[in-house]
């Protein structure tokens, strides 16, 4: 591997490494070939901003995920007013 396809990375490959890096999921050499490419590109730039901003939004949204059984109870409540329309 030559050094600079060790140093610098594509588009999709800093796409990921941005993902990573939002949940601490990266390493930091990951996180080094991300911040350089991010010199470079300006789309790149864009995308991490966005993507930034929507991490941040959702956990200031406090969002809570609805249990399984309550969804499952949801579904059995359907089934059973289309059965009852049906009839």
């Amino acid at each position: 591997m030559s050094e600079k396809n060790y140093f610098f990375i594509d588009c999709s490959k800093a796409a990921d490494c941005c993902n990573k890096a939002q949940y601490k999921e990266a390493k930091l050499l990951d996180k080094a070939k991300l911040y350089l490419h991010l010199v470079f590109c300006k789309t790149c730039r864009k995308f991490t901003q966005k993507n930034t901003k929507l991490t941040q939004l959702i956990k200031k949204s406090r969002i809570q995920t609805c249990p399984e059984e309550k969804k499952e109870q949801w579904r059995k409540e359907i089934k059973k007013e289309f059965a009852e329309e049906r009839t």
